[in-house]
Parts: structure tokens; C-alpha cells; sequence
């Protein structure tokens, strides 16, 4: 297996060359903010959905297997070389949000710790910890205002918490 970071380099050029908008989340996202390091096997990306998201990636070698509606699914597992790329496309209002608020190929702090409230596995609550440690100035408006979209504020009021 490949280093996650050679991953995501192969597929932000796949998606360069499709024109499409991209961001880095997840771990790979999480690592930008935290304030020390965590380990990863994968590469996760916020996508602007494309016809050719699909096509362009089993050109460059990939096996993609799309999840959710057959016609307009909400992720792409891509695999091949040893690379474990996840596709998350930007298809409902927070995530094209997300995606809009990006920069510089990486989702915001906000929203790592939002995406990470959501999910709440171990992993993710130590991600949110550490970024919490690492004392960046939040939006926390912008936080609690997803938190309650996803009925997580109780989970951002644990991680706060912790952090008081």
C-alpha cells in the first residue's frame, strides 16, 4: 500500500485534469489542524460531482464502486496500486458549502470538526480533541449551527468540554 499523501497526490491530478472542484477531508484534512500527528490509510475527498468522475479513474488504472443511487450516488470507492481514495461528492447543501468554503485544497477546521462530530468514531473524537488542543480560532457559530443540522450538539458539547 501506498502512502495515503502519494494517493491523494494521484487523485488530485486525475481530478485537476478533469476541471473539477476538490478538497481534502478526513484524516488527510484533520492532519492539517491537529497538533499531533495520527496515522492513515486512506485518502478522502469533498468532490464536485462530474459525469466523468467514474471514467477518469478507471483510466488512470482504478476500480471505482459507486455507493448509494445507481444513478447519482453520493460516494466513489476508488482502489488500485495499493491506494484506498474515497470520493465524497458534494451533492447536499452542506457539503457543496463545505466544498465552497475550502481553501487551499483543504476542507476548513469547522468543517473537519463538523464531518467529524457526524461520524464520532474513536478516531474522530481524537481528532477533534487534538485540533481543540492545537487552539485555533473557531467559528463556533458556524459548529453549532451544523452540529444542530445533524443533531450533534450534545457530541460538540462533549468535545468542548473536554476541552474546558
Amino acid at each position: 500500500m501506498r502512502e495515503p499523501s502519494d494517493a491523494a497526490a494521484t487523485a488530485a491530478e486525475v481530478l485537476d485534469r478533469l476541471g473539477v472542484r476538490w478538497a481534502l477531508m478526513g484524516a488527510l484534512a484533520a492532519a492539517q489542524y491537529r497538533d499531533r500527528p495520527r496515522f492513515t490509510t486512506d485518502a478522502d475527498f469533498l468532490v464536485e460531482p462530474h459525469a466523468g468522475l467514474a471514467a477518469a479513474f478507471e483510466a488512470a488504472g482504478y476500480d471505482v464502486r459507486a455507493v448509494g443511487d445507481a444513478e447519482e450516488p453520493d460516494m466513489l470507492l476508488v482502489r488500485g496500486g495499493g491506494d484506498r481514495i474515497d470520493l465524497l461528492l458534494a451533492t447536499v447543501d452542506y457539503l457543496r458549502n463545505a466544498l465552497a468554503r475550502a481553501h487551499a485544497g483543504v476542507v476548513t477546521v469547522e468543517d473537519v470538526i463538523v464531518q467529524k462530530l457526524i461520524a464520532w468514531r474513536p478516531r474522530d473524537r481524537d481528532d477533534i480533541a487534538s485540533i481543540l488542543d492545537a487552539g485555533h480560532d473557531l467559528d463556533d457559530a458556524y459548529i453549532a449551527r451544523w452540529a444542530a443540522t445533524f443533531e450533534a450538539v450534545d457530541r460538540w458539547d462533549q468535545a468542548r468540554a473536554r476541552r474546558d
